[in-house]
């Protein structure tokens, strides 16, 4: 969707240095006559003014950095910023799918706008939680973005395409063919242009673009449950820095299926979690 894309990325900059930009954005998105259909369709629209965790854009879940001397400003800029273009980006979407909608006549489907608002969700990293949904505050209190991970997971799942109604399948196709497409000329480009890309699904390197010392990872949050789907998969795991391949659970003291779950779900820990065992 480059065109809501570009249109949300250009006003990010505005909700950044101002805090009236995204009030006039929240309110013209409430006073649009799609609001209430988005509503219906359960399209996540956040907010940055809350206390209220299941409300706010993960990344900046609590408010308390804000409150830092001097710092805080950047915080809360930032927040405006992130905040701001997800808000437009969705809505937009939103609004093209349905107004596309209207002119085939699948608007009249019945299941096309929860589809519609859950197809937008997931495709910008609001997930649904499943039977977690309602402690997605608390959850995000322990994992780090687990509605982006939950996001990831289901656009995976060939059942979640399977489900959706149908011009919303063919949208969520779409937009899976873009993002294959897209990811694989990046790399290859890149891997032409010199740089070593990892193709090996079972080490952790895989899809991300190697230089020097650094690893750059353009998969936006696909890269890691890959990753261990392959490790499960296959039994094996591959070591960025050796190279070296083991087989899963054979020999002395080696990973098991077991200790790699583990491991991804220790790495996905919010800070203060992730500080505790660590500590243990």
């Amino acid at each position: 969707h480059p065109k809501e894309f570009a249109s949300a990325f250009k006003g990010q900059f505005k909700y950044f240095t101002s805090e009236k930009a995204i009030q006039e954005l929240n309110a013209s998105i409430k006073a649009d006559p799609m609001y209430k259909l988005s509503r219906e369709a359960g399209l996540s629209i956040t907010d940055i003014g809350t206390g209220k965790l299941s409300i706010r854009e993960e990344p900046f879940q609590s408010q308390l950095a804000e409150k830092i001397p001097i710092i805080g400003k950047f915080v809360r800029a930032s927040s405006r910023a992130y905040t701001g273009f997800a808000n437009k980006y969705r809505f937009d979407m939103f609004k093209n799918l349905v107004n596309s909608a209207k002119k085939t006549g699948d608007f009249e489907d019945s299941r096309f706008l929860k589809n519609a608002g859950e197809l937008v969700n997931t495709l910008t990293g609001r997930g649904h939680l499943g039977p977690l949904e309602r402690a997605g505050g608390v959850l995000s209190s322990t994992l780090f973005s687990p509605r982006l991970l939950a996001s990831r997971i289901q656009l995976m799942n060939p059942q979640f395409y399977m489900k959706l109604q149908p011009a919303v399948r063919k949208e969520a196709l779409k937009s899976l063919i873009g993002y294959i497409g897209g990811t694989t000329t990046i790399l290859g480009a890149v891997k032409l242009a010199g740089a070593d890309v990892g193709t090996d699904m079972t080490s952790s390197d895989f899809g991300k673009i190697k230089v020097g010392n650094t690893r750059i990872d353009i998969m936006g949050g696909f890269q890691q449950p890959l990753v261990l789907l392959a490790r499960l998969i296959t039994g094996k795991l591959t070591s960025s820095v050796t190279g070296k391949q083991i087989e899963l659970g054979e020999g002395y003291k080696t990973a098991t299926r077991f200790d790699i779950v583990q491991r991804f779900f220790e790495s996905k820990e919010a800070p203060v979690v992730s500080f505790f065992s660590s500590l243990m």
